[in-house]
């Protein structure tokens, strides 16, 4: 769907996290698309909208849920409690993170899925947003690429089975990263135009992507741990990982290149930029 057949929704959205107090940023494949489209990147596109939202109580969520139902006409969804429909049957993902959390998960009450697990939530909220203007007239606040990289990890990582399509844009965000982030890329991490090395785009922009998942990770050391081990478990099963038999699908790559930009990632993951030692 294009932004303008969503301007109903975030402006719904946006009077009611604006209300309400709530500070909030877009996620998922909507987040995606945003960058994408800044270059021209045909990709999937979606019917969803995900919103990340700062939650300090269940009460708080509820609220949300309520203004939303009782004066915009959405409808829960019977299958997940973190969802809710439009009265044009548009789905909208509320995914609370914040205070409601209780050991990196939030529960609530509902029916269908009621648990979730929001590693990553915060630090991105922090440190991997940018504000954006929607042709719509809507800004927002939207994940950055490195932020979908990295909760993409942490969803396959949670859910194997049902979060294939998340390894999937990891390898497509690889593939174009370099002409979405070019600037970003020459002006802090010029290092890596190193001659004596001879790395590709490609090498070069998982490595960045790796540095920026860092950067944004830097405050909690126990997410900096799940996804160095994320990445070695995978690196480490090689052919036998089920996440780098996903990387391959539709790439023409094989196991030892997919394999190389996994280990492209952790390495940028590991080594900061030598242009901007923070």
């Amino acid at each position: 769907m294009r932004h303008n057949e969503l301007k109903h929704i975030f402006d719904i959205l946006e009077k009611a996290f604006e209300s309400l107090g709530i500070d909030y940023y877009l996620i998922g494949a909507l987040a995606r698309q945003v960058w994408y489209e800044k270059a021209d990147v045909n990709f999937r596109t979606t019917k969803d909208v995900d919103y990340a939202a700062l939650i300090g109580s269940h009460e708080e969520y509820d609220r949300v849920k309520e203004y939303l139902i009782t004066n915009e006409g959405f409808t829960e969804h019977r299958g997940n409690a973190f969802v809710l429909i439009s009265p044009d049957g548009i789905q909208v993902d509320i995914l609370p993170f914040g205070e409601i959390e209780n050991g990196g998960s939030v529960d609530i009450r509902g029916t269908g899925m009621t648990s979730i697990r929001v590693d990553g939530m915060k630090e991105v909220y922090k440190a991997g947003t940018e504000i954006v203007e929607f042709e719509t007239g809507n800004v927002f606040k939207v994940a950055t690429l490195p932020s979908i990289a990295l909760l993409k990890f942490i969803a396959y990582d949670d859910r194997p089975e049902q979060r294939q399509k998340d390894v999937l844009d990891i390898t497509n965000l690889l593939k174009h990263f370099f002409n979405l982030n070019s600037e970003l890329i020459y002006n802090d991490h010029n290092d890596l135009f190193d001659e004596e090395k001879d790395r590709s785009l490609e090498n070069i922009s998982a490595i960045v992507i790796g540095r920026e998942m860092r950067k944004i990770a830097t405050s909690n050391e126990s997410l900096i741990k799940r996804l160095e081990s994320i990445m070695n478990k995978h690196i480490e099963l090689n052919e036998k990982s089920p996440f780098i038999r996903l990387m391959i699908q539709g790439t023409g790559s094989n196991v030892e290149e997919m394999t190389d930009r996994l280990r492209d990632i952790q390495w940028g993951f590991n080594n900061k930029s030598q242009v901007f030692e923070d």
